[in-house]
């Protein structure tokens, strides 16, 4: 049966729309998936690098969570954040790819001003310089070597002390510039001395110097 043209006209526009939205669901398919593979590939990517992107994700106002190397759920939500807004911005402009994205998106500091970026370092003594240090103290207090169960004992309250007291460095955002405040910090010297001479044989021979012991310690001449 023949058709009017106004009835070929109304089916060429359908089937126009019908092959649009085709596309459309195609496209939105094969993003789905070249975003599964971004984020399986950084999944099993180093530490390092998932750091990287953390920070950047962490400046970007996005991530919540502590920066690491490690691949969480808080992570990956941050990771389909940034893939939303990749997305959007594609609609209107060609947008870089994921990584360069991420990257401007770190740029533009959306996080900057209230948000600062706070992250934590442990630095713990070997065994060897914590034997050298508990040495030095008891030796500066107590006039004799440390004997290997006091090396022992204070290297492990040392340590623990370590961990209870990180270094907290604080990056922010301000007026365009980045400032950079480093808080915290732990004085293992400090902590042996006090250990030491508060024993009874510490307060029974009492002496003065842990500064230079405590230096040389620390290999200063």
């Amino acid at each position: 049966m023949a058709k009017t043209a106004e009835e070929a006209k109304a089916q060429a526009e359908a089937t126009a729309r019908a092959r649009t939205v085709g596309a459309e669901q195609n496209a939105a398919v094969a993003g789905e998936e070249a975003f599964t593979l971004f984020a399986k590939a950084l999944s099993q990517s180093s530490p390092t690098i998932r750091a990287k992107i953390a920070q950047q994700l962490k400046d970007a106002g996005i991530y919540r969570g502590k920066v690491s190397g490690e691949f969480n759920n808080r992570f990956y939500d941050a990771l389909i954040e940034a893939e939303k807004r990749r997305a959007e911005l594609a609609t209107v402009i060609d947008v870089p790819d994921r990584y360069d994205f991420i990257e401007s998106l770190a740029d533009e500091g959306e996080g900057g001003d209230g948000g600062p970026s706070v992250t934590e370092s442990l630095t713990l003594l070997t065994d060897d310089k914590a034997k050298a240090l508990i040495d030095a103290v008891i030796q500066d207090q107590l006039g004799r070597k440390a004997n290997a169960a006091e090396v022992a004992r204070y290297t492990k309250l040392v340590r623990k002390a370590q961990k209870a007291s990180p270094t907290v460095t604080t990056t922010q955002k301000v007026g365009g510039k980045t400032k950079v405040t480093t808080t915290g910090g732990f004085d293992a010297g400090q902590y042996l001395l006090d250990q030491v001479s508060g024993t009874d044989e510490g307060r029974a021979n009492k002496v003065l110097g842990f500064y230079e012991t405590f230096m040389r310690a620390l290999g200063a001449d």
